[in-house]
C-alpha cells in the first residue's frame, strides 16, 4: 500500500519548474510535524526519495507528505486521497542562497559551522583511507568558491556514479582552509550527538 500510495504522487506533474530543494522540504515537513502532529506523526520520520520527489510516510496516522520543486502534496483518508496543497513558500520561508555566507566564513577564517548549499562537482579525487574512509570531490559554487567534500562512507553510502558537472545539495559542517575550505560531517551520527547532516545527489539522499 505504500508503494502503492508513493506511485500516485509520481503521476501528478510538477507545476512548478523549480528544482527540487531537500533543507526547503525538510523544513516544510518539520512544519507540518509541529503544527499538525494529528496528521503527521510521529515526528522526526525519514525523508525518502522516488522519482523526483521527497516524501515522507507517518506510519501513526497512515499519512503522507511530499514535494516535487515547489509543489506540495499530502495523501491519506482523512484528506480524501491525494491533495495538492500549494507550495513550500506557502507554509515557511524557503532558505536563502547561502553562497554569502560561506564566502563569509572563508574570508573570516571560521570553522565548525553547520551549513547548507549547493554546487557543481568540478573534480573527483581519490578515497581518503587513513582511519575513517571518505569519498573525496570537490564542488564549486555559483560564486565562484571551491569546496572539498569530504563523505564519511564507513557511516553513509557511496555516493553513487558521481560525475564531474553532477549538481549536489549538502547539509554538513564547514571547515577553513586556503583553498575555499571543507566541508564533512554530511552522514548521520549513529549516537545521535551531532546534528545529521546528509547530500543530496540525482534525487537520492546520502546520510
Amino acid at each position: 500500500m505504500r508503494y502503492i500510495t508513493l506511485l500516485l504522487l509520481v503521476l501528478i506533474p510538477a507545476i512548478s519548474s523549480a528544482e527540487n530543494s531537500l533543507i526547503n522540504s525538510n523544513k516544510l515537513f518539520n512544519f507540518a510535524e509541529a503544527a499538525y502532529p494529528g496528521y503527521f506523526s510521529p515526528a522526526g520520520v525519514i525523508t525518502t526519495t522516488l522519482d523526483g520527489y521527497l516524501v515522507r510516510y507517518y506510519p501513526n496516522t497512515g499519512n503522507y507528505i511530499g514535494t516535487k520543486g515547489e509543489e506540495v502534496y499530502v495523501y491519506g483518508n482523512v484528506f480524501n486521497g491525494l491533495l495538492r496543497a500549494g507550495v513550500i513558500s506557502d507554509y515557511v520561508e524557503l532558505e536563502a542562497d547561502s553562497d554569502e555566507l560561506l564566502a563569509q566564513l572563508f574570508s573570516a577564517g571560521k570553522s565548525n559551522l553547520q551549513v547548507y548549499g549547493t554546487g557543481v562537482v568540478i573534480s573527483i579525487l581519490s578515497d581518503d583511507l587513513d582511519g575513517s574512509r571518505h569519498q573525496r570531490f570537490i564542488i564549486e559554487l555559483k560564486s565562484k568558491q571551491t569546496l572539498l567534500i569530504t563523505h564519511n562512507i564507513d557511516l553513509a553510502p557511496r555516493i553513487f556514479a558521481l560525475s564531474p558537472n553532477d549538481k549536489i545539495e549538502f547539509f554538513g559542517e564547514y571547515e577553513w582552509n586556503n583553498k575555499g575550505g571543507v566541508i564533512h560531517w554530511t552522514h548521520h551520527d549513529p549516537e545521535g550527538i551531532h546534528v545529521n547532516g546528509w547530500i543530496l545527489h540525482n534525487n537520492v539522499i546520502y546520510q
